[in-house]
């Protein structure tokens, strides 16, 4: 037994020095290309996603996300329009579609201070009547959506766009989200006339959106008050835009601080112990178009229960 195991342990020290010995005769030229390659880099063009506003089921702009190419505001901008223009792209989910005509090209797009000038061919404003306010809010709302893009300039063939052909609606030089999306007009009469922008939801083809609708209305009170009362009302405009949150939801109260707004709800809230990730973000969507805030802090009785940054 013993003689055996001092016959193992010979061969295994032989088999360890020849091991050492061969690798020590490798060319260090060999050793070097084996064992410390060279990896070329491909570059790769950047890849993130915005959201866009294409139009879903009764005319309405609906918000979605897309995936853009690109890492210039000039570059994503181009991929925006593409996946607006009609037939362009066929990366768009079911139900939802292009607002700018078919055929019409970006001529060129220049970008100073914030402030995009985008130069289309004349097929920009040869669709519908019905639509051409729509396909104006599509295209701000989307570029908008760009960190670096407060607002756009909208040019045909060099000239810019003053009007709306068919409603001889005067356009402002430069459109921003100030525009308005979705208008809707419930007025008695031209006094005290607030702008509010609330986010319904809509289900297409069983995947839920939000809807933005820009709502003109006679009320005096604070914007905040009015987007809970409004979301929180059995009213809607269509059938197909709805709001989860509940009726005996009530706002107790809030505070605005820098670019943060803190709200305090009651218990209503809740739905079943939960509060709905969809209420949550309808609420803090709307409170983005409205305010001049960055953050949303959601409470029940003080305690935090849901916080949401702005995607920006």
């Amino acid at each position: 037994m013993l003689r055996r195991k001092a016959l193992r342990k010979i061969l295994i020290t032989t088999f360890t020095i020849f091991t050492l010995f061969v690798i020590y005769l490798i060319p260090e030229k060999m050793n070097t290309q084996y064992l410390d390659p060279k990896i070329e880099v491909e570059y790769v063009v950047s890849l993130g996603t915005n959201e866009i506003y294409l139009l879903g089921p009764n005319n309405y702009l609906v918000k979605t996300n897309v995936l853009l190419e690109g890492s210039t505001s000039e570059s994503k901008i181009r991929g925006i329009i593409e996946y607006l223009t009609i037939n362009k792209s066929e990366k768009l989910p079911v139900g939802l579609n292009g607002i700018i005509p078919a055929n019409t090209k970006v001529n060129e797009i220049k970008i100073e201070n914030n402030i995009a000038a985008i130069d289309f061919s004349k097929e920009l404003l040869s669709g519908s009547a019905e639509l051409e306010e729509r396909l104006i809010e599509s295209i701000v709302y989307s570029t908008t959506n760009l960190p670096d893009i407060n607002g756009i300039t909208i040019l045909i063939e060099g000239i810019r766009v003053t009007e709306l052909p068919n409603s001889k609606k005067q356009l402002p030089e430069i459109l921003n989200r100030e525009f308005g999306i979705n208008k809707v007009y419930d007025i008695d009469h031209r006094n005290n006339i607030k702008k509010v922008t609330l986010y319904y939801m809509n289900d297409i083809n069983n995947n839920l959106y939000y809807v933005p609708v820009t709502k003109y209305i006679n009320d005096d009170r604070e914007k905040i008050n009015i987007i809970i009362d409004n979301l929180s009302s059995n009213y809607l405009y269509e059938t197909n835009l709805m709001s989860l949150l509940k009726e005996d939801t009530e706002l107790i109260n809030y505070q605005i601080e820098d670019e943060l707004m803190l709200l305090n709800f009651n218990h209503n809230i809740f739905t079943s112990e939960k509060l709905l990730e969809e209420v949550s973000y309808t609420i803090a969507y709307s409170i983005f178009d409205n305010y001049p805030v960055n953050t949303v802090l959601l409470e029940v009785a003080g305690k935090q229960i849901n916080k949401i940054e702005k995607e920006r």
